[in-house]
Formats: structure tokens, C-alpha cells, sequence
């Protein structure tokens, strides 16, 4: 038998995908191929929507509220209310999917209404010439309403996540053992904002490693802490 020669070098598939690389968007124009189109992104439209909208509908009550000779238009509060609803519908659909979007800070609606309702109150209880705008109260129900239901799905979301895969939680537990090395100390609020996570998925992994007994709770009530017992490499 002889072996067989070729004419010229061989290349790998790797060689060839790093010398040869995808054509871009533009080659592929050039070329007459239509572009890769990326599936549409309602959230990313609903965000500044509703921040577009709450700006004015909330410009408008304090024009009214203040001025006086303004006056919020029929009709507004109806499409803020759904506007505000299939946002967090929307974001819970992903969240329960297993798509969720990064945190948009959604709760800004929430405390932008509950302040200026409280402002407005307090004024019109010592000046009662200023009254408050026939629709304010119904809106900070409306939001107040759907803002809670959007946690509570969130806390059933977390929960379930966590009885589903164990995976998670020991991840969680390992994050909260490697902010206890940095830090010290940590607080309930502080595992809430560091891991995303609400009171109760906090609340349960500082229990969980206090039963494990690699971390102990100090101080008492607002004052309560956790520090580290030991510090272990894993979970």
C-alpha cells in the first residue's frame, strides 16, 4: 500500500471559521441575504413608554393641583392603568418563563405616586383651597394594587425556583458566605440587594446557614446581623 499525498496543506474547521469568519450585516446587504432580525422586545418599548406617560400624567395632577386652571384630561387614567399593567404582566410572564429582563427599577412609579398623593394631602389638610385631583386617589390604589401583585408573584416565582433546584440555592448560600468573607457582617436588606432576591428568599438563606450552623445572627430587631462562624470553602 502507499500513502496517499495531497496537494496541498490541510486546514482544520477551526482554522478555516477563524480566517473565514460570519459575514457581518452589511456584507450580507451587499450580498442581497436579508439581515438576522432579532424577535421584538416589548419591554424594552413598555419601560420608556410608561416613563414617558407618568412624567406627563403626573405633571398634569400637580398642574392641577397647584394651578388650578388645569385640568387633567378624561380619559388618561384608563390607558395609564393598562399601560402600568402589561408592563408588570409582561415581566412576570418572562420571569415565569425563565427569560427575565435586568431590573428596571419599576418601583420608581410606585414611590413617585406615593409621594406627591402624600404632599398633596398634607397641603390640602392645612389649605384646604388646594384640592386634590378627582382621579389621584383611585391611580395610587391602581398602582399600589398592581405593584403587590407583582411581588407576590415574584415571591411565589423564588420559592418554587428554589424547591425546583437545589442548584439555586446552593448558589445563593455560597454568594451570601463570599459577601460574609469581604464584608464581615451582613444584614438581611444587604443579602436582598446584593443577590436580587426578596425578604423572604433572604430571610430563608440566613435562616438555612444558621441551621447549618455557618453563620450566627447578632442584635435584635432593625439591629439584627449575621456574621460568620467559620469560613468555608463550600456550602
Amino acid at each position: 500500500m502507499t500513502d496517499e499525498k495531497t496537494d496541498g496543506p490541510q486546514t482544520s474547521e477551526s482554522e478555516d471559521a477563524s480566517t473565514n469568519p460570519p459575514p457581518s450585516v452589511a456584507q450580507r446587504a451587499m450580498e442581497g441575504k436579508p439581515a438576522e432580525s432579532h424577535p421584538f422586545n416589548e419591554l424594552s418599548v413598555l419601560f420608556p413608554l410608561l416613563s414617558l406617560y407618568t412624567a406627563g400624567y403626573l405633571g398634569l395632577m400637580a398642574a392641577e393641583f397647584f394651578l388650578h386652571a388645569v385640568k387633567v384630561p378624561a380619559g388618561m387614567m384608563p390607558v395609564y392603568v393598562a399601560l402600568l399593567g402589561a408592563y408588570a404582566a409582561d415581566k412576570e410572564i418572562r420571569r415565569w418563563a425563565g427569560t427575565p429582563e435586568p431590573s428596571r427599577r419599576g418601583t420608581v412609579f410606585v414611590h413617585l405616586w406615593m409621594v406627591f398623593f402624600l404632599a398633596a394631602w398634607l397641603i390640602h389638610a392645612f389649605r384646604p383651597e388646594f384640592q386634590l385631583p378627582g382621579e389621584l386617589g383611585v391611580v395610587v390604589l391602581q398602582v399600589l394594587g398592581i405593584f403587590f401583585g407583582s411581588k407576590a408573584s415574584k415571591y411565589i416565582w423564588e420559592g418554587r425556583r428554589e424547591e425546583a433546584d437545589p442548584v439555586v440555592k446552593s448558589d445563593r448560600e455560597s454568594r451570601v458566605l463570599e459577601l460574609l468573607k469581604v464584608k464581615g457582617r451582613l444584614t438581611r436588606k444587604e443579602v436582598m440587594t446584593e443577590l436580587d432576591v426578596s425578604h423572604n428568599t433572604a430571610f430563608r438563606l440566613l435562616a438555612g446557614l444558621e441551621e447549618k450552623g455557618l453563620v450566627r445572627r447578632m442584635g435584635d430587631n432593625k439591629n439584627t446581623f449575621y456574621e460568620p462562624t467559620s469560613l468555608p470553602s463550600q456550602v
